[in-house]
Order: C-alpha cells, then structure tokens, then sequence
C-alpha cells in the first residue's frame, strides 16, 4: 500500500529479431498501438498536441480517455508518463539495445491506482500486449485475449438465480438471532436483491423479446458516468454486466427497450421487498423502517439517475430510434 493505493510493477523483456532502429520505429509508430492491444478495448488514440497523446479504450464495460505523455531519452529509449488516467497512474519505460539475434526490449511498468482489481486485468493486457508485439515480428503466436472478468451465460444466471435466492433465504429463515441481526439480514438480503436481480432481468425479458446475449461480465456501473463519485474512485463501483450479441438478435426498438427498462425495475422493486416483508410481520420494525426509507432512497436515486446515464436511457434511445423508423 502506498500513498495514491497499490501499486504494482510489470517488467517484460525479450528478443526481437530485427535491428534497433527498425524495432524502435515499431514504438514510435502510434498507429501500432491498436494492433497490440486486445481489440476488445478498441485502443485507438483520440488527439495529440506536441509529446501529450490522448487515447481513448473500452475497459469494464465503460469508454474511457486518457492522456499520457511520451519523452524521447538518450539512446534508444522512451519513457510513457499518465497524465490523466481513470486507474491512477502508470509510468512505462521501454529501452532497446543491439542483440545478437536482433534487438533486446525491456519494458517496465508501475501502476498505482486505488482499485484493488486493477493489478489483475492490466497484467493480462499487458501479457497479451508483449505477445502481440513479438507476433508482428513473427516469433511468437498470435495471442488470444481472454478478460479475466467475462462469465460464460450459463454461470453468470446461476450465480444471479443463487443470489436472488440467497437473499429471500436471509430474509425468511433469520439465521442471525443477536440483537440487530434482522437489520443485518435485511440489509444483506437488500443489497443482494438489488445486485443480481437487475442483469437477470434484462436476460429473460431479454430472451423473450427475441435479444440474444453473448456473456455477462463483471464491469463497472454506469453511475462512473456522473460527477456524484471523486474522480479517483470513480472504477471502484462494479457491477453485473451482460453482453448482447447483436448479429443474433431479432428485437424490435420496443424489444429493447423493454429490456433496458427490466434491469432497473428489478433493482428498485425487489429490494422493496424486504422491507415490506419485514413489516408485514412486525409494522413497528425499527429494521424494517430503516430499509424501507433505503428502498425509498433507491427507488428516488434511480429514477433520476437511470434516465440520464443508465439502463433507462438506452431505453429511450430505442423507442427514439423507433419513431424515426415510422
């Protein structure tokens, strides 16, 4: 742990073989940045002004931008600084030296960020990054990404159905018997209603109206797409995500829409009932009006706030989308 979160240092080394000129050209060039990169973040840089670069990428689920600057050093040596980065801050140095086979690469990494799950998902990129680069030099396969955070549909339901049914299991047995542990069961039953309730939603309305996903994801909310979270913490709110396979799907603009508008639903009216079950049983439940007020707060929270920036404005992109088609 550090001052700015954990920090974490990568360091790839390997022989290209081609000379130092021509494998540090092969840095320099920009426009090889989204080659080697997973396509799945559609690395790409946006501007450049001078030595500061701005790059946009899909990470999480989410677009991000970031700005970084290149220094050129003595001898054949780049050193890549953030200057605005949504993970925290990265510094990459890349060195290239004459070898007897070609060229010798180092790469070093340091990564701070306060999100605990950054260190994983950027050793994978970066893994499959020095892989690629050795591959467009032709000594080494063409990689094959795979997120450390995609889940197959099949687990992905079963872990949202187990969820779901663990939380009303809380609720109806009480397994905690000191005192405020109904408040504790209410509280846990809530946050996983309103957890996994709202992708399997989306999934079978979705399926219903002829949608079909590809997988779901662990991700980011779309609340990081408001200014109600500080900047630096903006990639610590994550969420349940689902992919939809676009080329199989058969659903109107309607169709969509319905199914944008099931995952907030299922997440501000299922919580609901915890609460109304708890006073249902005890109407003076101190617990039980506690979570209500919650629930309250949910319901109030995303109706403003899923308009604007989440699943309820894809929703009204799609029936947009289907009145211009009249």
């Amino acid at each position: 742990m550090c001052g700015f979160g954990l920090l974490w240092r990568y360091r790839f080394e390997y022989v290209l073989p081609a000379g130092p000129d021509v494998v540090y050209g092969f840095f320099r060039n920009t426009e090889n940045m989204g080659k080697v990169w997973p396509a799945e973040l559609g690395m790409r840089v946006v501007s450049r002004e001078g030595d500061v670069y701005t790059v946009g990428f899909r990470l999480l689920g989410q677009f991000f931008t970031a700005r970084f600057r290149i220094q050129e050093l003595p001898g054949l040596k780049q050193h890549h600084e953030t200057l605005d980065f949504p993970f925290g801050r990265l510094e990459h140095t890349i060195s290239v030296e004459p070898s007897d086979s070609g060229s010798l690469v180092v790469e070093e990494m340091m990564l701070r960020s306060r999100n605990p799950f950054a260190g994983r998902f950027f050793r994978k990129i970066l893994q499959y990054r020095a892989q690629a680069i050795k591959h467009s030099f032709g000594v080494a396969e063409k990689p094959v990404y795979r997120d450390p955070f995609r889940i197959s549909l099949a687990a992905g339901s079963l872990m949202s159905v187990a969820g779901t049914v663990a939380a009303y299991a809380l609720l109806f047995l009480q397994p905690f018997s000191f005192t405020g542990g109904r408040f504790i069961a209410g509280i846990i039953a809530f946050m996983l209603l309103w957890f996994f309730t709202h992708d399997i939603a989306h999934y079978v309305v979705g399926r219903i109206v002829g949608i079909r996903f590809s997988n779901y994801y662990i991700g980011l909310s779309n609340i990081v797409r408001l200014a109600v979270i500080p900047k630096p913490f903006r990639t610590l709110p994550i969420a349940l995500g689902l992919k939809i396979d676009r080329q199989a799907s058969r659903a109107t603009p309607r169709g969509y829409a319905a199914m944008y508008t099931a995952g907030p639903l299922a997440s501000m009216l299922t919580p609901l009932t915890v609460p109304l079950t708890m006073l249902s049983t005890n109407p003076s439940s101190i617990a039980g009006l506690l979570l209500l007020a919650f629930a309250a707060a949910n319901i109030i929270f995303t109706a403003v706030f899923s308009p604007k920036a989440g699943c309820l404005a894809k929703a009204r992109k799609a029936i947009h989308k289907n009145r211009r088609q009249k």
